[in-house]
């Protein structure tokens, strides 16, 4: 990476190798295809997109679908490719040099790239020995620190903790600080609070079509916050960044969200039997509210899974994240970890 800028040159491409056969529970995707009306649909519908044309830059249709399922005026929304692509494009409106971004941690990993893009300063408040982070300490450290940015992933990734709405209300009122909800798991939590931006002139909702509405392959994700900080993105947002097919496709699936409740319950369910057993195995298993674990384990467990093509994601040594899957592919990763 020769032309690279020199304040760049720690960073990595961030990759995630394509698996194509075996037992995939690496990447917090849903087990399950889209419910099959939806995908019939998409089919049906996807026949009408005028191809030669360009999507519709301000996702009107696709804006109206969100905000009707959640009562809220379609001004306070805007799409993009992922959440991910929105998250990038706030630090990118907000942050200048030098600039404080604080965050739980361990949190998602691209938090800090998008801070060291714009040459912010990105600082990790770490939870305590059992991963549980402290509300407390983050307002103490919002107080010390003065960050331009906060960020909360609620349920967090990858440890799985939900962060309950009054707490995120403490840290929201603690601070002028922009607050970033990133919720891209919380329709497997107990309650989604992501209308919380509409209360507050400081935050704005992140969340996704592709964890509980199993459309990771259109790459789309959404934005809810008041008006003016909805402007704010779509004035550095790449134009036509989110294509006819995906909204067609994501417009679909939220207009339909009732036919996933049966899948996000079977889910659920399963990551309960999964923390279960292998808590039972004698693995420390934190307790998650979103779709994979998080686990300590010595490596050879790992290896073992690996030649049995069960794939998990590996942290580091002796730590790892498990995607709840199927109650099959659950018992194969099982079977495999208990004949060790």
């Amino acid at each position: 990476m020769k032309y690279m800028k020199k304040s760049f040159s720690k960073m990595v491409p961030y990759h995630s190798g394509l698996i194509t056969d075996g037992i995939i529970l690496n990447a917090n995707e849903s087990p399950f295809e889209p419910p099959l009306r939806v995908k019939e649909e998409i089919v049906k519908q996807s026949s009408n997109i005028e191809y030669n044309r360009y999507p519709d830059m301000d996702e009107m249709e696709l804006n109206k679908a969100i905000g009707a399922h959640y009562g809220i005026n379609p001004e306070c929304i805007t799409c993009g490719v992922g959440s991910d692509e929105l998250l990038d494009v706030v630090f990118r409106c907000v942050l200048e040099k030098n600039d404080k971004v604080l965050g739980f941690s361990p949190s998602f990993s691209m938090y800090q790239v998008f801070t060291e893009l714009v040459g912010g300063e990105y600082i990790p408040v770490y939870g305590d020995s059992n991963m549980i982070f402290s509300i407390d300490k983050m307002i103490e450290e919002i107080s010390k620190h003065n960050p331009k940015m906060v960020l909360i992933c609620t349920p967090n990734n990858p440890t799985g903790q939900y962060i309950e709405e009054k707490d995120v209300r403490r840290i929201i009122e603690s601070t002028d600080a922009l607050i970033l909800l990133d919720l891209a798991y919380i329709d497997f939590a107990k309650y989604d609070y992501c209308k919380l931006a509409l209360e507050y002139d400081n935050v704005i909702s992140f969340k996704t079509f592709s964890k509980a509405m199993a459309l990771p392959s259109i790459r789309c994700g959404y934005a809810i916050s008041n008006k003016d900080n909805i402007d704010m993105i779509n004035s550095v947002k790449a134009p036509y960044s989110v294509t006819t097919f995906s909204q067609l496709a994501a417009k679909i699936a939220i207009s339909n969200f009732d036919l996933y409740k049966s899948q996000i319950d079977e889910i659920k369910n399963e990551r309960e039997r999964l923390y279960d057993e292998l808590k039972k195995l004698g693995f420390n298993v934190y307790h998650s509210e979103a779709n994979f674990l998080y686990v300590l384990m010595d490596d050879k467990y790992n290896e073992l899974l690996l030649n049995n093509k069960i794939y998990i994601r590996k942290f580091k040594s002796g730590v790892y994240r498990i995607t709840i899957g199927s109650k099959y592919e659950n018992d194969k990763l099982l079977e495999v970890i208990k004949n060790a």
